[in-house]
């Protein structure tokens, strides 16, 4: 998909969900910040992103099913490889930092539910906890390190360091800009300096950042703190269809 193809992605995101019942529908992620990567030939190689909220669990199957059907129709026709994942509306209204929730982009949103603008809200734990906005923002530097131990090192240390940076241009923490070769070490230097209670994503990396299966263990903490769900209950992936 070529970059002036996205604002037809997106008109063509509202017409399909326009009229789908029980569920909110966002889009999240690089393509929603205007921030997606471009490979050697101008094409747009980052994923479409989008997060279903629903209010009932019971409802899940169903909406796995009509999203299934919703983004083929999406990924075959602007080349594209989507990641849908399914919230639990009540973790999505405390993940108010979470990484997805800060991505989403307020333009586009098929409003099933009728969420409003509750659905952008910031608020999530912190009337409780001044340190949630800060443990929620962290929460994406231990996913991508846990994800470099089985998957394309390069990239998603890139990933971390990026995250690590956008925590700390957003607390102006100068320890962790100087910290990102460690980045664990870094992370246990912020949790301590600030009393912060950590996610469990991140305590489970930080407690065992080389386990074997670290990797799965901290994906599907962040898929149950951030959606509700487990992540193989709330992700459908959709690759294009191979051409004719």
């Amino acid at each position: 998909m070529r970059p002036e193809d996205v604002p037809r992605l997106f008109q063509e995101l509202a017409r399909e969900f326009a009229d789908v019942t029980g569920m909110s529908v966002a889009a999240t992620g690089s393509l929603a910040r205007g921030d997606h990567r471009t490979g050697p030939t101008g094409d747009i190689v980052s994923n479409l992103d989008l997060i279903h909220v629903v209010a009932d669990g019971a409802d899940v199957p169903e909406v796995r099913a009509v999203v299934g059907r919703t983004i083929r129709r999406i990924s075959d026709t602007f080349r594209i490889e989507t990641t849908s994942v399914i919230a639990m509306l009540p973790a999505f209204r405390l993940a108010g930092h979470a990484h997805y929730r800060i991505s989403m982009r307020p333009e586009w949103f098929c409003d099933g539910l009728g969420l409003g603008s509750e659905a952008f809200d910031r608020s999530g734990r912190d009337e409780d906890d001044p340190g949630a906005a800060l443990a929620w923002m962290m929460q994406p530097v231990p996913y991508y390190l846990a994800k470099a131990t089985v998957l394309d090192p390069t990239t998603n240390l890139a990933k971390a360091r990026r995250a690590a940076m956008r925590l700390a241009d957003r607390f102006d923490l100068e320890d962790m800009r100087e910290g990102l070769d460690d980045l664990p070490g870094s992370l246990r230097t912020l949790i301590a300096e600030h009393d912060i209670t950590p996610l469990d994503s991140t305590a489970r990396y930080l407690a065992t950042p080389t386990h074997p299966a670290i990797a799965q263990l901290v994906r599907d903490a962040v898929f149950v703190e951030g959606m509700g769900l487990s992540s193989a209950d709330s992700m459908v992936i959709m690759l294009p269809s191979a051409p004719n």
